[in-house]
């Protein structure tokens, strides 16, 4: 498979996941987040088992290790963004959880010696204009929740990187599955310690399909598709197409929620698209 045809791929989770932020926002008022990330994570883990039954029995040691590392990392991502969207606003929350794609390229090329593409860097210094102006056009104001999804931030880039790294050498169906098994173990464990939940069925129907919405597509389809299709393509490539996530965020949380964005936040939401872009130019440093 092309570099490029990945990639338009991973643009289809980046507008999954953008979209969610407004779901998140709304459910989370209602429910605890760790209960939340339980249900959503419980039922990722079982459509995909389900779909993909006969391959378990190709589960080995390494992927276990490999991908309860990169759940690892996923959860403190979700459990951080979860939360701290609880105490900031969805569109705020989805752009800081973007600069991610500032980290990606400096720990890969540190730490893996990724070779770094000039174009790429370019993309990512788009990105992040893009992403300052972003927050330029909301308030100066960095609260705890803010904060919160900023470590969201740095535990996202460390997923991309592990993703990137184990998929090209492992299944990455089974990895898939395996961070999604990690995600629901430490969710349940937080929401029993910190939210002695109830787990029952009364919730509102509107809770019930934000639930299934982000469990099925945000979470089992998303993470399978990037799993999958992230081999094919650089960990910073991918961090520049996910720093797209804010834009489908702020549009969605206006159409959801009514949180308005100004004009200088869809100029930023621009140069993103520009940073992705110029990204796919080949030339290395």
């Amino acid at each position: 498979m092309k570099g490029i045809q990945a990639e338009i791929y991973l643009l289809i989770i980046v507008i999954i996941w953008g979209s969610t932020f407004a779901l998140i926002k709304g459910v989370i008022d209602l429910i605890p987040p760790y209960t939340y990330l339980t249900y959503r994570f419980l039922l990722a883990a079982l459509i995909l088992i389900l779909i993909f039954w006969k391959r378990m029995k190709k589960i080995n040691i390494m992927i276990l290790k490999k991908g309860s590392l990169i759940g690892i990392f996923l959860f403190l991502g979700y459990t951080l963004q979860t939360v701290g969207i609880k105490y900031t606003t969805a569109t705020k929350a989805g752009f800081i959880t973007g600069l991610s794609v500032v980290l990606v390229p400096i720990i890969s090329h540190f730490f893996i010696k990724e070779k770094i593409n000039r174009n790429s860097v370019i993309g990512v210094i788009f990105a992040f204009i893009g992403l300052w102006f972003l927050n330029f056009s909301s308030s100066f104001s960095f609260n705890l929740g803010d904060f919160l999804v900023l470590l969201c931030a740095f535990s996202f880039a460390m997923h991309i990187i592990s993703v990137g790294l184990f998929s090209k050498k492992l299944d990455y169906v089974l990895l898939a599955i395996t961070q999604i098994i990690v995600v629901f173990i430490l969710s349940l464990l937080m929401a029993l310690i910190f939210e002695r939940p109830a787990f029952h069925l009364s919730y509102s129907s509107d809770i019930w399909w934000s639930i299934v919405i982000t469990g099925i597509f945000a979470t089992a389809l998303a993470f399978y598709m990037q799993n999958r299709f992230q081999r094919h393509s650089t960990a910073t490539k991918t961090a520049i197409i996910f720093s797209g996530e804010p834009i489908f965020a702020a549009m969605f949380a206006y159409l959801l929620l009514g949180e308005k964005v100004g004009l200088i936040a869809w100029a930023g939401g621009l140069l993103i698209i520009f940073g992705m872009i110029i990204s796919q130019r080949e030339k290395k440093i």
